[in-house]
């Protein structure tokens, strides 16, 4: 034989590999941007915030750039990554907050704070995943409410993780997560977020079901993880919550709601026993190339919570929020969007003799969101 043919041959065998060991790799990302009059911060609007101009960035959703890849390893087994850091596209800051100062004191997000994972997939058997991953009950909220993954001006997320005991813990660091393969419609997930010497680790749980029209899903977690960076949170809160969330499309309209429990046992120095109850109910209507958007959500307190300054972000008593929009598709990719949004409080204040004051502020944006 050839051995020109022969040595050719051996090297396209040695670059292709066996046929399993396929791989990819995805450059993805989304930007998106507002300008709009906004009333208060995401986390409360107080007595004594003013209404602003701002163009800021993430109205419907905080912009982010990420890097996937998959290797098919044979016999139904795969390996996959995902990593992703968030943008502030108005500034061009990583992230989306800076450090928070005392008493909270954590740092900025880390540069791959969105999600920073790598797995093993087996068709049969499921996913686990280490890594930096986005928390199950935040997984539920953003995929069965209209507004999705808006912490702006989405009422569900705004009352359950901004501005909460849970304060913007949307992913856990030092995790480990099982995803189940689909079984006749029904997925579940536990997840667990190890200590490392802070404070205590994260559980959480959820199953999910979703057939034709309907979809419902059941998120538990507790949290005990002191964070250190805002990628884990900004509060030292002990807190249990499960959501019960459910959606039904009509074909003319689809329907979210949601009925969750949210409880902060404070801190072993500072204990506390304060429960909230949130509800939720939200609806996308098509229209020509869009949807309207619509949404009411509420996170309401019996008990007594520790006073706050005045001029502290609003609503340890009681939060609701009501927004309305129109969101409109030009292509798959990109969408252009005008929202209002209504945010009441109530809350415990400094200084003694406490007492509940009310707030009332109301916020407005246009923006334009791509994806790619």
């Amino acid at each position: 034989m050839n051995p020109k043919r022969i040595l050719h041959a051996a090297l396209l065998i040695s670059a292709c590999g066996p046929a399993a060991a396929q791989s990819s790799v995805t450059v993805y990302g989304g930007l998106d941007a507002f300008a709009g009059r906004m009333t208060g911060p995401a986390t409360g609007v107080n007595a004594v915030d003013k209404p602003i101009w701002k163009l800021d960035g993430g109205g419907l959703s905080t912009s982010y750039l990420g890097l996937r890849g998959a290797e098919d390893l044979g016999g139904g087994l795969s390996a996959s990554f995902d990593f992703a850091t968030f943008l502030r596209n108005d500034t061009g800051a990583s992230g989306r907050a800076d450090a928070v100062p005392a008493p909270v004191s954590v740092a900025a997000d880390p540069f791959w704070s969105r999600y920073s994972w790598v797995g093993l997939t087996s068709k049969d058997l499921g996913r686990v995943r280490l890594g930096n991953i986005t928390t199950l009950l935040y997984l539920s909220n953003i995929t069965s409410n209209a507004f999705a993954d808006s912490t702006v001006f989405g009422p569900l997320n705004l009352v359950t993780h901004i501005g909460t005991p849970q304060a913007g813990g949307t992913g856990w660091s030092n995790s480990v997560v099982y995803d189940s393969p689909n079984m006749a419609g029904f997925v579940f997930n536990l997840a667990r977020s190890m200590s490392e010497g802070q404070g205590g680790a994260n559980s959480g749980a959820r199953i999910a079901y979703a057939q034709g029209s309907f979809a419902a899903s059941l998120a538990w977690q507790s949290v005990k993880k002191d964070p250190t960076t805002f990628a884990d949170g900004t509060s030292r809160n002990n807190v249990k919550t499960w959501m019960l969330g459910g959606s039904y499309d009509f074909q003319v309209a689809k329907v979210f709601a949601h009925l969750g429990r949210l409880q902060n046992n404070g801190v072993e120095t500072a204990p506390q026993d304060v429960g909230y109850r949130i509800t939720e109910v939200s609806v996308q209507v098509p229209f020509r190339s869009g949807n309207f958007l619509a949404g009411y959500a509420q996170r309401k307190t019996g008990d007594t919570p520790s006073p706050s300054p005045a001029t502290a972000p609003g609503g340890s008593i009681k939060r609701a929020v009501l927004t309305v929009g129109y969101d409109y598709n030009f292509s798959k990719r990109t969408d252009v969007y005008a929202i209002a949004m209504n945010d009441r409080t109530q809350t415990l204040t400094l200084p003694f003799p406490f007492s509940a004051v009310s707030a009332n502020g109301s916020s407005c944006g246009v923006g334009i969101r791509h994806r790619f």
